[in-house]
């Protein structure tokens, strides 16, 4: 059942105090912009979306178009503009944007009638990194040896992970390179610092469910990214859907705009996935 995309709340919190040391300054905040499904359809299931755009920008078509689609569909969604490269900020920073928008998701689950443990991810290009960052656990190694003062806690992994063209790896050869500089900055040559930055080397069993979708033509991320970590996951037994498509460049987003001449499905087939939910005992 799908509401009306008119009748979807849009609601944006700030991820920190205004007199928080993570303020930019005159230019951007650290926020999210959360979409709150039609009650009529909401199946109090979300997920915090991370926007592609290489850590240099935010793009829209892995935000606000998701945040209007899949609230459409009964699922709320967190868009998270979290600090990026350009303006200074490195992997430490944006994995703790992250756990901050858990936090203030958590803080308004009752009122905003979502469940504490159908709290999902969705990555695309280099969010998908910082998802797998997030769902590996990685992050919260990246936090914590960073010593970064005011952090919070980050204890949490996600119920679901969805990984849309995503960079999953920051070790040559299928690397996105400025993916890779924006998120470790000085030490991108650093082969420890890259190891220790790439999810698909640290794929474990304790790994949520996942969706992947990539395209083959996709010259921008390679789709080994997304294959070597669909392996990982089904070498370690987690459950994970795989559409890979033969045609189609990078960044399309929902993939639904009939101008471009690529549409693909797997976007509905995503709502499918997430509403279909273990049932825990």
């Amino acid at each position: 059942m799908r509401g009306d995309r008119s009748s979807v709340t849009r609601v944006s919190i700030p991820l920190y105090s205004s007199e928080s040391q993570f303020g930019l300054g005159g230019g951007r905040e650290p926020h999210m912009e959360v979409f709150l499904p039609p009650p009529e359809v909401a199946t109090g299931q979300s997920v915090l979306a991370l926007p592609g755009g290489g850590y240099s920008f935010l793009s829209p078509k892995s935000g606000e178009q998701y945040g209007h689609f899949f609230a459409s569909h009964g699922i709320a969604v967190a868009v998270v503009h979290f600090r990026l490269g350009t303006e200074g900020a490195r992997g430490q920073e944006m994995c703790n944007d992250v756990f901050a928008a858990v936090r203030r998701l958590q803080e308004n689950a009752a009122r905003w009638g979502l469940q504490w443990d159908q709290i999902g991810l969705i990555g695309t290009s280099a969010g998908g990194h910082l998802a797998a960052m997030i769902s590996t656990g990685l992050a919260e190694r990246v936090i914590r040896e960073s010593h970064l003062l005011g952090t919070t806690e980050p204890s949490w992994r996600p119920a679901f992970a969805v990984y849309c063209y995503g960079v999953l790896s920051l070790n040559d050869p299928i690397a996105h390179r400025e993916t890779r500089e924006n998120f470790l900055g000085v030490l991108s040559e650093d082969l420890t610092a890259r190891h220790m930055s790439s999810p698909v080397e640290h794929v474990s069993s304790d790994h949520c469910r996942a969706f992947i979708w990539h395209t083959s033509e996709d010259i921008e991320v390679s789709d080994l990214n997304s294959l070597e970590f669909f392996w990982q996951l089904r070498k370690h037994s987690v459950p994970v859907e795989l559409h890979l498509y033969p045609k189609g460049p990078h960044a399309l987003g929902l993939a639904q705009d009939m101008r471009s001449g690529v549409r693909f499905e797997w976007a509905n087939e995503c709502v499918r996935w997430i509403k279909d939910a273990p049932v825990l005992a």
